[in-house]
Parts: C-alpha cells; structure tokens; sequence
C-alpha cells in the first residue's frame, strides 16, 4: 500500500463538503430504517407560522451553529462580521461550535435519535453532500422550512444545483448559503499552455514527470478531480446525476483507473505517494515542487498570492466541457432546541449584506448562493468581481459549469480509487 503524506489541514474547503464515508453513521440509518425511523415521509412538517413571529421568538435568545472549523478566513467571517451583526439586527447570540468534520455533526443527531432524545444541543448545521443525504435518510432534519424564508426570494430554486444536494432532493430542508465551483491553478512561469483535458494532462505529466500530484481521496479536493476525470474519460456527465447504477458503474469505471494507472508514474515521487490534502499539495506547489495545483476555491489562488505563498506568475483555469460547482447549505436538526432562532440567522446570512461580505476576496471569498439578477438593481453593484491575475472572472465560472455526481457514485468511486489505484 503506498502511503500517505500526514500532518497537514484541509486550509481552503470545509469538511461539510468532503465525501467521505460514514460508517457508523450508514449503520445507524439502516437500524432506523428497520424501526421504521428513517424515509422523507416521516421527516418533521416545517415551521408554518410568519417570519415576524419567529424573529419576535428568537430576540433574546442563544442558536448554536455547528460548523467545520479549520479554516481561519471562514472562522473570521463567523466571528468578526456574523456574530456582532446577528446581535445587533435581531438580538440573537451566536455560538460558532468547530467541528474537525461535519460527519461528526450527524453521527451526534443520529445518536440522540437512537436515544429518543427530543431536544438536543445543534441549532443549525454546516453541511451538503453525503452528510445532508445520511440524514435525511434517517429523518434528521427539520423542514420544509428554507423557502419560506424572506431572503428565499433571491434563490433560483428551479436550479438543479440549488434543489438538489450531490443529486439527492433538498425540498426545503436546506437553505443554500454559498456555492463553490473546481478550477485548476498553474505556474505561468513554468508553464506556457496548461492541460486543459485529462489526455493532455497525460501527455503533460509524461513530458514534466514530477511536478503533477492530486490529493488522496476521501480529501474533498482529491474526490474532486477523481470525479472530473471520470466525466472526462468517459465522455459522460448526465448518467452520474441518476441514482447509482452498478452495470454502468461497472462499465464505465475502468476507463478511469486505466488512465490513473497509466499517469501514475508520472505523479510526484512516481506516484508512490498522494499528499493527504489539499493543503499538503499547495504546500507542494508554493514550494516548485508540482508546478501545477487545485482547489474547489476559485479565490484561493489570488488570496495565496496576495499572502506571498503563491508565486505571482499563478493563474486559474477551467478545464473543457466544464468543472464541477456545488452548493453548500445551512440545516435545522428536527430536535433542535431553538428552531425560531436557527431560521432567523439562516434568514440573515442568506441576506444580501451578509453575502456581499462573504464573497469579499479579502475575507472568505465563497460565491454567492444569491441569483443576482433577482436582486435589486442597488444591490447588485455591491458584490465585487474577483480581483487579481490569479482569479476568473464570475462569467467564466458560470460559463462552464457542470453538476456533481450523487453521493452514491462518489462512493463507490472513493472505494474504487483505493483498491484500484492506490493498492494496486
């Protein structure tokens, strides 16, 4: 088994976004479900009464949001802007509780639920992908409540990447609170005409051995780029968005792991060890060892740059025929203490204001979750277009993208990876 680099932090993407398998959550959902616990149809009805009533409710009281916590600009943006202005418009404090993964979120809900506990301590929760669909599963989630939130008006919910989580149905149990979307980062100094297809970066790699890498999944970043050669190899996109299929799993997947196989050797260190992280190969790339990078941040390469980590010959690119965007979302566990209070401060980070700032390329730098044409025309200007020679302008990202798998591929195309690939 070749191994892995530890050591390092996920520094630019939350763990509420990494797929990543869930074992004792996965059990507990079968348990529930042979009780009868787990299916949308005994989920918890929403909450009907008017938004004047709930934030009359919520003054004066505590919400506990849990989230991933290992990223100093998200933490900043918590601390520093959401947490006095959340006081002040609606006199509601916040408590910003850090998770090392959002898994561990949903293995405490479903562990309450497995003890009959009726109230429990997570107001609101972080969370997409593998993680909302776990729950949802399992009945975990209060709702439907996101749409008829004021603020809703200024998402497009007709979008299959707003209502639909990794594929899995989101009827209004999560409100959306950014959007994330793959780029690929290079050195224009080194390099003149970067890959944009998986059969040039193959060629790339063979005539540049060395100075590619990719991070190990389950890394997020690493699931990342596993998955955008997968739609590259096979030419596919729209069969990964139905549920899992095993005679197309079956078929398609080998033409990915022949091309991993075959780019192997090729890899940093020859492809006998994957960094643990994508913070381990921006480490790699700051230092010229791979020449080119990744990330789920469109941002994050000018922010490394402006932070002298990067050098100022890094640029971002999209890859042809599109790279993989995704929404990440604010949910309400059913046994919530202070449901009135959770629906406020979704309320208010869905705001303009509130997402003006944390798209501010100096502070967060997540996308909007906000259609901006929905907006009115005196807001629009506020939300300031990526700065630097590092970043893509917003047309571009929206120009090309293309939506993730549902979680079931991803899956089976972690498990895949390791046992193909990394075993091998």
């Amino acid at each position: 088994m070749k191994p892995f680099q530890a050591g390092y932090i996920v520094i630019d993407m939350p763990a509420s976004r990494r797929i990543k398998p869930l074992l004792v959550a996965l059990l507990a959902v079968l348990a529930l479900a042979g009780c009868g616990g787990a299916g949308g149809a005994n989920a918890p009805s929403g909450e009907t009464r008017p938004f004047s009533q709930l934030a009359k409710q919520a003054r004066g009281t505590e919400v506990n949001l849990a989230m991933y916590g290992g990223d100093g600009a998200i933490n900043a943006y918590v601390d520093d802007y959401v947490i006095p202005k959340l006081e002040e418009k609606h006199g509601i404090g916040l408590t910003r509780t850090p998770l090392g993964d959002t898994a561990d979120a949903v293995n405490k809900l479903l562990n309450e639920k497995q003890a009959g506990k009726d109230e429990g301590t997570i107001d609101l929760v972080w969370i997409n992908g593998e993680n909302f669909a776990t729950g949802a599963e399992a009945g975990l989630w209060f709702g439907p409540w996101a749409e008829g939130l004021p603020n809703a008006k200024y998402i497009d919910w007709e979008s299959p990447s707003i209502n639909r989580d990794f594929g899995y149905p989101v009827e209004g149990r999560e409100a959306p609170w950014g959007k994330a979307q793959f780029v690929m980062i290079y050195d224009s100094a080194k390099v003149d005409d970067p890959p944009k297809t998986m059969d040039e970066l193959q060629r790339w790699t063979e005539e540049n051995p060395g100075r590619f890498a990719y991070p190990a999944p389950p890394d997020f970043t690493g699931n990342a780029f596993v998955e955008q050669a997968l739609y590259d190899v096979t030419g596919q996109v729209k069969p990964y968005q139905e549920p899992f299929d095993e005679a197309v799993f079956e078929g398609q997947a080998p033409k990915l792991y022949d091309f991993l196989q075959d780019m192997e050797p090729n890899l940093w260190r020859g492809g006998e060890t994957y960094p643990e992280t994508s913070a381990k190969l921006d480490e790699l790339y700051q230092n010229g060892e791979t020449w080119l990078t990744m990330s789920y941040n469109p941002q994050l390469a000018q922010r490394q740059v402006d932070k002298g980590l990067f050098p100022k010959s890094t640029r971002s690119y999209v890859l042809e025929g599109g790279t993989l965007n995704n929404t990440h979302y604010l949910a309400i566990p059913s046994n919530a203490p202070n449901k009135a209070a959770a629906q406020v401060a979704a309320n208010f980070l869905q705001s303009p204001e509130a997402q003006r700032e944390k798209q501010d390329p100096e502070g967060w730098g997540d996308l909007t979750a906000l259609s901006l044409d929905r907006l009115p025309e005196e807001t629009r200007g506020g939300f300031a277009e990526p700065r630097g020679k590092a970043t893509l302008p917003t047309r571009v990202l929206q120009e090309n993208r293309v939506p993730e798998a549902r979680t079931e591929w991803l899956l089976r195309l972690e498990e895949g990876w390791r046992e193909e690939v990394l075993e091998d």
